[in-house]
Parts: structure tokens; sequence; C-alpha cells
């Protein structure tokens, strides 16, 4: 579809490398969302992701560039800031997120409205999605969720589902209609937001509030992040959602 005369950019990430029930459910989403001209970029975790963060600074401190992984990270926080929608999927490990989804996340720290949000980011819309064979889903959603927001998305969707399966050749049929049925509802939730993209009060508010922040004499203490905050116009009148 095109959206002000360019065609539509998806990011997907998978947080697993196994094409299994939450593969489908994004899969059968895409099947709804995209058109034949839209640009989608796909990365399965771990073989696309980067090394575990062993929490060097040094993406705080010193650039992003310079973190041991950037060959890794960059390609991907690349194409998030460049797509209109962006998606993350993970089966429900433990109640939350796999370990390569997380990992990834914290790859992303230094994006987080606290640091150097890029202004992109105020204007996109978030899916995430999960899938469990029993237990609820709904933190995992949740948990990717919040990552998301954190880096100044305004809108995320959430798309969790009980399978009653442990893989795909075994669910049973009335979840894997249910499965298409809400696929197609929550795809033409994300179409229409991403035609109308618009930053939230909430965002808005954090903005606000980190912008006060990086504007006082205490900032000193990451003149990396303060430097971005002033390059970007973000201390006097430029705001990234316009």
């Amino acid at each position: 579809e095109l959206i002000g005369g360019i065609k539509l950019k998806i990011t997907v990430i998978h947080g697993q490398g196994h094409k299994g029930i939450t593969y489908k459910m994004t899969s059968t989403v895409l099947e709804f969302l995209a058109e034949d001209n839209d640009e989608i970029n796909e990365f399965f975790l771990p073989k696309d992701g980067p090394g575990f963060c062993v929490g060097c600074n040094t993406c705080f401190m010193k650039g992003e560039e310079f973190c041991p992984d950037a060959d890794k990270v960059q390609p991907i926080i690349k194409s998030m800031e460049e797509s209109e929608i962006i998606i993350l999927d993970s089966p429900n490990y433990v109640m939350e997120m796999s370990g390569n989804m997380k990992n990834l996340m914290d790859h992303f720290a230094y994006r987080w409205i606290t640091h150097r949000p890029h202004a992109n980011m105020f204007k996109k819309v978030g899916l995430t999605i999960s899938s469990s064979a029993g237990a609820p889903p709904s933190n995992t959603v949740k948990s990717m969720a919040k990552q998301l927001k954190w880096m100044g998305v305004p809108k995320v969707y959430k798309f969790p589902l009980i399978s009653n399966a442990l893989n795909i050749s075994t669910i049973p049929s009335k979840k894997e209609a249910e499965l298409k049925r809400k696929a197609e509802k929550i795809a033409s939730k994300v179409k229409r937001r991403a035609q109308n993209p618009h930053a939230s009060l909430k965002g808005k508010i954090m903005f606000y509030m980190f912008r006060k922040m990086q504007s006082s004499p205490d900032a000193d203490w990451n003149p990396k992040d303060r430097d971005w905050w002033i390059e970007q116009g973000w201390i006097e009148n430029v705001r990234p959602w316009k």
C-alpha cells in the first residue's frame, strides 16, 4: 500500500529461529497487512542478532557505532527507523520474551527516550505477537511493547494467543480459525494507524520530562546524550513528531 506516494516499509524481528505457531501468527498478519509492492525486512534471532550485551556502556558514552556488535545491531535498528511498522514476535518463554529478543533489546537501550531517541520512532506503529501452549502470553506481548514505547513508538498493538498446542502441526482447527480471525482484525488496526501516524500524549509527556533532564546542568554526566538532544534542536523548539 502506498502511504503518501511511498510504499509501506515493515520491519519484523522474530525472537526465535524456528517457524512455529508464533511465526504463523506473524505470517498471517502480514498476509492481511502487506501489499505486493511493500518492503518487508525480516530478522531471525539468534542468527541475525548480536552476541550478548556485556554492559560495557560504549553505546551510551562513546557511540553506538563503537559497540562490539555494531555490525549486527545497526542493520536492525536502521531498518526499524526507516519503517512505518515494527513487528516483534516471540513465543512465550517462562512468561516472557525469548532470551534472544531480550538480548537484542538490551543493545537498543541507547535509543530509549532517556538517552538518544530517533525522531522517526515518534511517528511509527508497533505490533507485538506471542503464542503459548497454555499459560497466557499477555505479559510477553506487554513486555515487548514496553521496549518499543520507551524508544518513542506512540502506538503498539498486541496480539497474544493461547494455542492449546505445542507446534503448528497439532494446533486445533478452531484455534487456527481464531488465529486467522484475530490476525485480520489486528492487521486492519495497524494499517489504519500507519496511514495516520501521530505522537501519543504519553510519548510527548515522556519527551518533555527527559528534555528537561537533558537541558539541566546535571546532564553533563553523559555529553554524548546531551549533545544529541542539542543537535536535534529538541532543547530549543524542534519536536520529533513534526
